[in-house]
Order: structure tokens, then C-alpha cells, then sequence
């Protein structure tokens, strides 16, 4: 089963002086349960692909199925500095529905497994970046998604947390049996986190090749000591150089 469909989809951006095409019949299939990272050159159109995908940019061209309720992660974790980590967690439902019961006790226990139980009543400014990253992971889990938008999420990161981080979404994403699509320049994060790689050519962006990662059951971390991950990191490295 599908999740998300773009089929010979193209986006170009006007202004007074130019035309920027951006995305040039471009079609891409992400299917239930799948990780899919998106990576190629910089300014290429990889995150308006993600917005397009949400629903927050039109396209000129193609048709778009989106079979699910999506989540969001940015690159900046958006929290609002003035409300508490567990008042934070709760801003997507209060923008659409009434908190339940049901939703306090979820937070509770995602606080609990991703270890942020005792900086529930702390202000954002208070948390370490990859904490901070935690709860905007757990904000965007709280409204029950069935597909997960990630855009850089962990680059404002340093290497070490940046890791730590990715192994906790991935692990969320397969036990909560997410579909997830993975913008990022990091051709490392995306070997270790993906089912599937897409690469894109230089803007307007098409799709010039896939790549199946198959490390079988092992984590990202494992991934990284794997002789399988320098092969693929030079393929795709010469692909997008």
C-alpha cells in the first residue's frame, strides 16, 4: 500500500525578474511503513518537495496522494520558549481539537520513554538541543500521525547527539510502524535511517536513481561499523558530486 504518491509533478517560483523552476515531472512512490530519504545537491528542492507533500505549497503540474495524517519535524524544533516542555507537547491539539484524558496519560508515558519526565515543567531555553529535539518529536506524536515529514531535523545538532537522536526517531518510526520521508545533505544519516534512497539532480529536480539499504535488523549506530555503509556512501557521494 501507498502512502504517498507524486506523480510528473513540477514546481517553478515567479517573481518581477525570473522564472525558478524548481521541480521538473518529477514522480516518487513512498509505501506504508517505508523510510525514504531524500538527498541531492544543495537549494535542489528537496524541502518544498516535503511542503508540497503537506500540503503547504501548490504544485503547477501532476497529481498528489497522500494517503494519511501527516507530521511534521522541522530543522528548528519550533517550541514556543514561553510554555513549559509539557505545555509544548500539547500545541498541535489544542490548535484543532479539546485535550483528552487520553492525551495527557500519552504524553506522560513518551516523556517517560524518552527520559524528559523530570524537565516536564522546565522552559525550552532550560534543555540541552537533543532534548529539545525530543519534545518537538514528542509534539508531533501527539497528534497521532500516519506519516512523518522530517525536513533536517537533527542538523543543529553536534555529531554525537545528532546521533543519539536519529536512533531514537528511527526506532519510534519502526515501532509505531510510521511511514516517514528524510530530507538531508547527510548522506551518512540518510545510509543509516533509510529503507530507500532518492537522489535528485541539480534544480529543477528530478529523480536520477534509487538505492535499496538492506543492513538487515541492526540500528544505525551498527550501521555505521557496517563494510556495507562505505560502499553505499560512495556511490551515492558520486552521485550527487
Amino acid at each position: 500500500m501507498n502512502r504517498v504518491v507524486l506523480k510528473n509533478i513540477s514546481k517553478s517560483y515567479y517573481n518581477q525578474k525570473q522564472v525558478l523552476d524548481v521541480i521538473d515531472n518529477l514522480s516518487l512512490e513512498v509505501k506504508e511503513g517505508e523510510i525514504v530519504a531524500i538527498v541531492g545537491p544543495s537549494g535542489t528542492g528537496k524541502s518544498t518537495i516535503l511542503n508540497i507533500i503537506a500540503g503547504l505549497v501548490d504544485i503547477d503540474n501532476g497529481n498528489i496522494c497522500v494517503d494519511g495524517k501527516i507530521g511534521y519535524m522541522f530543522q528548528h524544533d519550533l517550541l514556543f520558549d514561553w510554555k513549559t516542555v509539557y505545555k509544548n507537547l500539547f500545541i498541535g491539539l489544542e490548535i484543532k481539537d479539546k485535550i483528552k484524558n487520553t492525551d495527557k496519560i500519552k504524553a506522560m508515558k513518551l516523556l517517560e520513554k524518552y527520559d524528559l519526565v523530570d524537565f516536564k515543567t522546565s522552559l525550552p531555553k532550560e534543555l540541552s538541543g537533543g532534548m529539545r529535539q525530543r519534545v518537538a518529536l514528542i509534539r508531533t506524536l501527539m497528534t497521532n500521525p500516519n506519516i512523518l515529514l522530517l525536513d533536517e531535523p537533527f542538523s543543529a545538532l553536534d555529531s554525537q547527539t545528532r546521533i543519539k537522536v536519529s536512533n531514537d526517531v528511527y526506532r519510534t518510526i519502526k515501532d509505531e510502524k510510521l511511514t516517514a520521508i528524510l530530507v538531508t545533505h547527510d548522506i551518512a544519516e540518510a545510509i543509516t535511517l533509510a529503507d530507500r534512497i532518492i537522489i535528485l539532480s541539480k534544480r529543477p529536480a528530478k529523480v536520477i536513481k534509487e538505492y535499496i539499504i538492506n543492513f538487515g535488523d541492526i540500528s544505525p549506530l551498527e550501521k555505521r561499523t557496517n563494510p556495507l555503509f562505505l560502499e553505499y556512501f560512495d556511490k551515492i557521494w558520486n552521485d550527487i558530486a
